[in-house]
Formats: C-alpha cells, structure tokens, sequence
C-alpha cells in the first residue's frame, strides 16, 4: 500500500549511504547537496531526479604538510550550502576534518584549512539579512567560527563555554540572527550581536540535534533539543538577561533510540518538529501543543541519520536520509492530517 504523505524517493548512486543533506535554492529550483559516508559531494536534483557526484579540491591544499600525503581525500560528513554571487557554495568538514569551502560546480577550494585546525563538529547556514555566512562549531575545542561564505575573509571566532559542539542550527527571528548550540547543553546566540541570550541544560546523554524558531503570532521563539535518550525538550527563550528556564512542558517521546537530526517547519500555522532516529522514523511534533503529529513516517530501513525542510513546488516538506542510501520528500501537510 503506497503512502500518500511520501512525494519521492530516490538512492544515492553511491556504495555508501547518506550521512548528511541540506538544500539550497539555486533559482532554477531547488537542489539537495549530500555527503556520503566515504566523504564524498553528491547532488540530487529531485524534480529531475539527477544525482551528480561533486569531487572537491583537497581541503589542505596550500599546507606545506599535504605534500606528504598526495593520495589523501577530503572527509566530510557535515555539509551547508548557499548560493554567492549565482554559484553554490557548500561548508563541509567532518570529526577528523576541520571546515573548509568550495565552488561545489567546479569544486575548486574559496577557503581551505591547514593541519591541527579544530575538528569540525556541526555546520550551517546562517538565516538572516547581509551577506551569505555559514556557522560551524569545532570538537573540543569551544569555539563557533562565522565564515563569510565568499572565503574571502578568515571567520570571525567565537569562544563559547560548549566542549563538544555536535548540532547547530538557526533562524531569523525579528531581525535578528539567531543560533541554537547543541553538546553539553544548549546555548543560544544572537549572531547580530555575537552574544549569547540563554542556556538550558535537559540532560547528559548527548545532545545530537537542536532547533530555534519563531512561533505564529508570538513575539518569542521556541528552542528544541534531542539526542540519546530519544526525548524532545521544547522551552520558549527567555526575555534578555535570564539565562535559562524550565521546559514549556513534559520531555515528548516516542522515538523508540537516539534522535538523530531534527529541522522545524510552519505548517497550517503550527510550528512543527520533525525528527529523524536510529529507529528508522521520522516523527512530526506540534512543539506548542507539546504533542506528537500523525503517524510516524516508516519507509526507510536503517537508522536515518539526516533530516531537513524547505518547499517544493510550493508544497512544505521534509527530506529524509541516512543508512539505506535513499533520500526521501515527505509532504508535510499530507502528513498532518
């Protein structure tokens, strides 16, 4: 029986399956960029269903050290995209691999990295107004770098208190720039101002996803986190000067292991999660009823690692991926009813 809610499908032309996607309006339509877990650049564009595989220019090119090592390859699992004067731009590194960024047509390197730069632990676009940025934050090391993503100019650092940075995510909320830190706690950043607004602690099991997002009709937005224990935390951020707060409500579970990747979506006027785990679902949340949304979305047959949303042909979706290799589009309205 086929599944109304799933809109397409379609594998990755690859022996290794999908570790992390993102999308990226070019202006001719929409195009995903994924990373596989050998480290590779692939695209999919899903109204053509054309994948192309992307080679990458070696991330330490330039480094006296990388004449050593002439058969090294990039490794990447943690991917962004925008678009630069009309070339796409993708942010990439990996936990053995500190950031760096391509043309991904050409794949020539506009900002690359040298030996004994931190790891890079999480990767994102910026939401907002001004130039393209990208933020990504480094393992073990504290730090957030805002890079401007034409690579014309180093990144702008900013040390923060996080050891392990694991998942980052923004949203531009009345005129501000805002970014949710996931690792040993929450933190949230008004990027405008390169300062933190609030921290929230939910637990010590591994933070692997979070979110920031405004709330129809509601001037302050809503901060999300997940991770190991397959539990969503949900609080509204403080006013300026309070640091942290209580929960809105009760963890919301139903994720059967970790939660994995999440990304967040207005539909109808409720503000959804949608999260993705080693379950092989994918679950919607409606985060200010602090209520599960539907049925979970089954289709795919290993643990989904990567999730994100955006509009195709006008219709708000979800796109799904991890380790079967396939991409999936889920029509998100479909999915509410």
């Amino acid at each position: 029986m086929s599944d109304a809610r799933l809109l397409l499908s379609s594998p990755i032309p690859s022996e290794n399956p999908v570790s992390d996607l993102t999308v990226v309006d070019t202006g001719h339509g929409p195009l995903v960029v994924c990373a596989d877990f050998y480290g590779a650049a692939w695209t999919w564009d899903p109204l053509r269903d054309v994948w192309q595989k992307r080679p990458l220019t070696y991330a330490f090119t330039g480094d006296p050290l990388a004449a050593q090592y002439p058969d090294a390859e990039n490794e990447i699992d943690k991917v962004a995209a925008t678009v630069v004067d009309g070339r796409v731009v993708l942010a990439a590194g990996d936990d053995e691999q500190a950031p760096a960024l391509w043309d991904l047509a050409s794949g020539e390197l506009l900002r690359g990295t040298t030996y004994g730069q931190p790891y890079s632990g999480a990767v994102t676009t910026v939401r907002g107004a001004g130039p393209a940025r990208f933020v990504t934050g480094s393992q073990y090391v504290g730090l957030l770098q805002v890079w401007d993503a034409s690579g014309r100019t180093p990144p702008q650092e900013l040390p923060c208190e996080q050891y392990d940075i694991t998942a980052l995510a923004s949203a531009w909320v009345e005129g501000r720039s805002l970014l949710a830190v996931g690792g040993d706690s929450v933190d949230v950043w008004d990027l405008s101002r390169s300062e933190q607004l609030a921290s929230f602690c939910p637990y010590d099991d591994g933070i692997w996803a979070v979110s920031v997002a405004a709330r129809p009709g509601r001037s302050r937005p809503l901060v999300t986190a997940a991770g190991g224990p397959g539990e969503l935390y949900v609080w509204e951020l403080p006013e300026d000067g309070d640091q942290d707060g209580d929960p809105l409500h009760e963890p919301l579970t139903g994720h059967e292991d970790s939660i994995l990747a999440m990304d967040t979506a207005t539909v109808a006027d409720r503000l959804l999660a949608v999260t993705a785990g080693k379950d092989e679902t994918v679950r919607l949340w409606d985060l200010a009823a602090g209520e599960a949304v539907g049925a979970p979305l089954t289709g795919h047959h290993s643990s989904v690692e990567t999730v994100c949303t955006t509009v195709l042909e006008g219709r708000e979706v979800a796109l799904s991926g991890g380790r079967d290799g396939v991409v999936r589009v889920w029509d998100l309205a479909a999915a509410l009813s």
